[in-house]
């Protein structure tokens, strides 16, 4: 704030308390921009009214010391001389207020910039990891044998549909190995890679129908992380417990503007391993990886009802 120059006839109490407010008043601003302002507002990209607020400060800051002086300080000979030198108080500590305000929010937006570069650097390290655990899950030689010895049996009875099965199979490993490590595909792929999936172990059972995937909404223009889906799809079928019904796995995907709303849900028997536990990719690495790519942008629900297992995720595009 300004600092007002000894008088040649007065004490310089008063100008001591008047910089001892003045820094007051510097303090409690920054820490206002530092903690509440840049925060919620400015960082947000809610402008007007990180505008709002600002003036605000200024108005209250600026008077405050402008009160004190007037009170405390008028009395002196060269204040009461030059007749201007109030509205010069209120101008120089409302710019005295703005530069630190300013400052304050240069000072946070650095902190802010560091903590997401580490942020980026551990979901980097953390998608690499889970690519691998991804990878491991989907072409565990369990899953490739048995496709592999579905597709052999129907070479004989149906070739040209067994090649169908084959190609879907190739696209499934092409997909688990070059798409997978990247941060974003289009959704379309992730979709496509879901429907082939889903076609292979339909051919594990007599009855087609056991599983139903309906699809709501354009998924043109929409990208996101690869295979955040199919890890509670892997599970559906590795732990549904009567696959001659029909329905008896379920899995829904809305596209809702900036929201995607995942639902899956399978049949389970109550004396049965609980769906949960021995599951190809756990929760726990599951929701982790949902924290570091959508923070605060997504809602997972897990809930299990006496029959039927079910994960509800929603995920909002806009960050």
């Amino acid at each position: 704030m300004s600092n007002i120059s000894l008088g040649p006839d007065n004490t310089s109490t008063p100008i001591i308390y008047n910089n001892i407010i003045s820094a007051i008043v510097r303090l409690i601003v920054f820490y206002l921009y530092y903690l509440l302002l840049f925060p919620n507002f400015f960082y947000r990209q809610k402008f007007t009214s990180f505008i709002i607020f600002t003036c605000l400060i200024i108005v209250i800051g600026a008077g405050l010391i402008h009160a004190y002086v007037y009170l405390h300080v008028k009395n002196i000979s060269w204040f009461s001389y030059n007749r201007y030198y109030p509205y010069w108080i209120i101008v120089s500590n409302s710019v005295y207020i703005l530069i630190t305000g300013m400052a304050a929010c240069v000072a946070r937006g650095f902190l802010s910039w560091l903590v997401e570069r580490e942020r980026s650097r551990q979901l980097e390290k953390r998608n690499l990891e889970t690519s691998f655990a991804l990878l491991k899950a989907q072409t565990n030689p369990h899953f490739l044998f048995n496709t592999l010895n579905n597709i052999d049996v129907l070479i004989e009875k149906d070739p040209d549909r067994a090649s169908i099965y084959l190609k879907k199979l190739s696209d499934i490993l092409r997909f688990t190995l070059y798409e997978t490590p990247s941060e974003q595909i289009a959704l379309a792929d992730e979709l496509k890679y879901i429907d082939q999936y889903i076609e292979l172990q339909r051919i594990r059972t007599a009855n087609p129908d056991f599983v139903k995937f309906e699809l709501e909404g354009d998924p043109t223009g929409i990208n996101i992380a690869p295979m955040l889906f199919i890890p509670f799809i892997e599970n559906a079928f590795k732990h549904c417990t009567n696959k001659k019904l029909s329905n008896a796995i379920q899995i829904t995907i809305a596209l809702q503007r900036q929201n995607i709303i995942f639902n899956c849900s399978n049949i389970y028997a109550e004396q049965s391993i609980h769906p949960q536990q021995n599951s190809g990719l756990g929760l726990q690495l599951i929701q982790t990886r949902l924290d570091l790519l959508y923070p605060g942008n997504y809602q997972l629900d897990v809930d299990q009802t006496a029959d039927r297992f079910n994960i509800n995720l929603s995920i909002n595009l806009t960050q």
